[in-house]
């Protein structure tokens, strides 16, 4: 068998394809760098080692990197692996996979780094990962408006509830009335109707805070979930919805027109979120028989 020289190996490891540091761990200071980790970042021969760790490694402090290496050195022959990021002098910022072990050369003890650009596979994952997301998005929610269907917005209306108990405010809920959504149908045809939701449910999602804040309650009426309301910011919000869904037109119907009507809840009752939807679209069908108000002011009664 062929002996091996020290030589020998060190050449191995210099043109090795796979980045390679070492790091002192006395001074946190890289001691030795090969050619694939200076070819691949675009760093001059030796440049490497004038770096801090932080800045060939962003997402490390120093205190970060002293307790690996500390836990490391107590653990013989055991290894770490991590995904982080490295910083290119061509690229920016590029994902390594590396593993991280603690070594002795010539009884001096070093931390041996080594490991692979993963940014294009990360690029791939994260691609894979959106496009789950956005397929799992889509079964949420509601075809017609675009908006999350009733029983996926449930789950943040509680959550939003419970928030408002622990601080001790209210928070806001919003009916939005599509009045004539019927007539509209009748009238002008299912693609006038589908058209019209369409468009609503678009403006809705642009003045709630987030998304998921928004649901289609029922045939023709939208539920708005609204933290941080205030009475102010409920009568902007009105002004701004109603402006909006004024400014629609259809060339292909010119005649028509979307009567909108709202009705608005505050507080902070500690109930059942689908209980509280249902008084609270039963309290609005009340109210809407006995006034024409744009807003009514909901108080639904509630169990204690």
């Amino acid at each position: 068998m062929m002996a091996v020289s020290d030589q020998l190996i060190g050449a191995a490891i210099a043109q090795s394809r796979e980045l390679l540091l070492l790091l002192d761990p006395k001074d946190l200071s890289f001691i030795y760098s090969n050619s694939a980790a200076e070819t691949a970042l675009g760093y001059a021969a030796g440049e490497i080692c004038s770096l801090s760790p932080h800045d060939l490694f962003p997402e490390f402090s120093a205190p970060e990197l002293v307790a690996i290496i500390e836990s490391l050195s107590g653990l013989p022959n055991q290894y770490m692996t991590m995904n982080t990021v490295l910083v290119s002098k061509l690229a920016g910022m590029r994902d390594y996979s590396l593993q991280l072990q603690s070594i002795k050369i010539d009884n001096q003890s070093v931390l041996l780094i080594s490991g692979h650009d993963v940014t294009e596979r990360m690029a791939e994952a994260d691609q894979m990962q959106e496009m789950l997301a956005e397929a799992q998005m889509g079964s949420m929610l509601d075809p017609a408006t675009g908006l999350i269907q009733r029983i996926y917005f449930l789950p943040y209306m509680h959550a939003v509830m419970r928030k408002s108990q622990e601080i001790q405010k209210p928070f806001g809920l919003m009916l939005l009335d599509l009045e004539n959504m019927p007539e509209i149908n009748g009238e002008y045809g299912q693609p006038a109707g589908e058209r019209v939701l369409l468009h609503i449910g678009q403006i809705v999602k642009r003045v709630v805070e987030a998304p998921e804040y928004a649901s289609r309650f029922s045939g023709k009426k939208i539920c708005l979930l609204l933290p941080n309301a205030s009475k102010a910011s409920v009568q902007e919000l009105v002004s701004h919805l109603m402006r909006a869904i004024a400014r629609l037109s259809y060339p292909d119907w010119p005649n028509l027109k979307i009567k909108a009507r709202m009705g608005i809840y505050f507080g902070k009752p500690d109930v059942d979120p689908e209980v509280l939807l249902e008084r609270v679209g039963s309290d609005y069908r009340d109210r809407r028989l006995n006034d024409n108000e744009i807003l009514t002011l909901l108080n639904p009664l509630l169990d204690d």
